[in-house]
């Protein structure tokens, strides 16, 4: 088993290649490459279920560079980068973890910022490429998946159906109409094309609620939130015509992915729901030398983790996965960007970065505070050490209205005996965090929640 955390650069000597081996099907290889290779079954979150803010499809999981001495393989560096979770390559397991967790145990940073983005109140996975394990994470995916697709509206969709009355409203079909109704009995045979909310899509979900309802995780999962809990009961409404022996029939029918101009969140949806019941594809069929796994672009999940924090002081979160939100660099709307978050007076940029770009970085937030007219710009990263923030006083149109970039760190805490000292010890940094925002911006308001 090889263990490995994001945004580290190793030095492997050699004599000792032969141990990182099954390193190299995944690297210097897109992301989009080896979740679309044939046989595969790995998972980036969000990737293959939409494309994230930072294109991770196009970027390696990690990166591999051999070095030369005299002819001779003197070693290799090899370079991960913000991809975290487990993978599974021909029997070797390889764990990414954050560089925030220790050396031994459970990637507590990681659980956390799940738990956190995807709203979930119970957490106990084990941080391996068990099958099971993958299994567990696709259903701690589910309800946030239901819950945005259902924000939409329940999915409708054109569906043929089979009548057989007085009350003609489609094409007769005339070999059922002869087989039932002659001597003529006053009915018709008919068949008719009709939108119904009962479909292969929602019959889909349904198939899912009930698989997932077969297990004690599942169960907890679907009855935690009380939006979860309304979302399921949509869909059981909606899928009157449900039947268990219709499983196979139905995920036959989704094969295909779905492609609607409204609908957008059902095709991850989909997705996911057909993972999910696939899954004993994955448990019990030979596993070759195929990659498998679930791996999470970890700078996605910090800048979702820090909206949580941001949210209830009145913070825009712009999407640019769905272009909205997004702010304009020309009075003609051209130059379209999309800052993390921002207010009216301060805009705000997640950085998952050990160190900050002093160019591209810096050049981007004042952008974003120069066409927002902004007075405080902010760049949030996480770090080891403590929970602070570093101002720069700005020259030329800052200098005019009191503008000050900050460049500002929330402290991960690193040593803690279980997940629960985790949590309390967040707690800390984030109550912390807030302090100093109150006391930097936020001098003659209400103390934050």
């Amino acid at each position: 088993m090889l263990c490995l955390n994001d945004n580290t650069p190793y030095s492997v000597k050699a004599d000792e290649l032969c141990a990182y081996d099954a390193l190299r099907a995944i690297a210097n290889r897109p992301v989009k490459d080896i979740v679309d290779s044939h046989g595969n079954n790995l998972l980036i979150y969000p990737h293959s279920f939409r494309q994230s803010k930072d294109k991770i499809g196009s970027q390696s999981i990690l990166s591999w560079q051999t070095i030369w001495r005299d002819g001779k393989c003197d070693g290799s560096d090899i370079s991960t980068g913000n991809v975290v979770g487990f993978i599974g390559i021909d029997g070797c397991d390889i764990t990414i973890k954050s560089r925030f967790s220790e050396n031994t145990g459970e990637d507590y940073f990681l659980h956390y910022m799940l738990q956190k983005a995807l709203c979930i109140n119970i957490f106990n996975l084990s941080h391996s490429s068990r099958p099971e394990t993958l299994f567990d994470f696709l259903l701690f995916l589910f309800p946030k998946h239901l819950n945005e697709a259902l924000m939409q509206g329940i999915y409708k969709d054109y569906r043929h159906n089979s009548y057989n009355d007085a009350n003609i409203r489609g094409v007769i079909d005339i070999n059922r109409h002869i087989n039932a109704n002659i001597p003529f009995n006053g009915r018709v045979a008919y068949h008719t094309r009709e939108l119904s909310y009962d479909n292969r899509v929602t019959q889909l979900i349904r198939h899912t609620i009930e698989h997932i309802a077969t297990t004690d995780i599942g169960k907890k999962l679907l009855e935690n939130e009380a939006e979860t809990h309304a979302s399921v009961s949509r869909i059981i409404a909606a899928t009157p015509g449900y039947r268990r022996q219709d499983r196979s029939k139905i995920i036959k029918d989704n094969l295909k992915p779905l492609s609607h101009p409204y609908y957008t969140r059902y095709k991850p949806l989909q997705q996911i729901c057909m993972r999910i019941l696939n899954h004993d594809r994955l448990k019990y069929g030979p596993n070759g030398d195929r990659i498998y796994g679930i791996l999470f672009d970890i700078s996605y999940l910090w800048e979702e983790y820090l909206f949580t924090l941001l949210r209830p002081l009145g913070f825009k979160h712009p999407d640019n996965r769905s272009n909205r939100g997004g702010i304009y660099l020309s009075q003609c709307n051209h130059f379209i960007r999309f800052p993390d978050f921002y207010d009216s007076e301060t805009v705000i940029d997640a950085k998952y970065k050990v160190s900050i770009d002093t160019r591209n970085d810096i050049n981007q937030m004042l952008t974003y505070m120069y066409t927002l007219k902004s007075r405080h710009g902010v760049i949030i990263q996480p770090a080891v050490d403590c929970t602070q923030i570093q101002p720069f006083r700005l020259n030329g149109h800052g200098k005019d209205h009191g503008a000050t970039l900050y460049i500002s760190s929330l402290r991960i805490p690193r040593a803690a005996v279980n997940y629960n000292a985790f949590k309390a010890a967040m707690k800390t940094s984030e109550n912390e965090f807030k302090t100093i925002l109150t006391s930097v911006f936020r001098e003659n308001d209400t103390p934050l929640p």
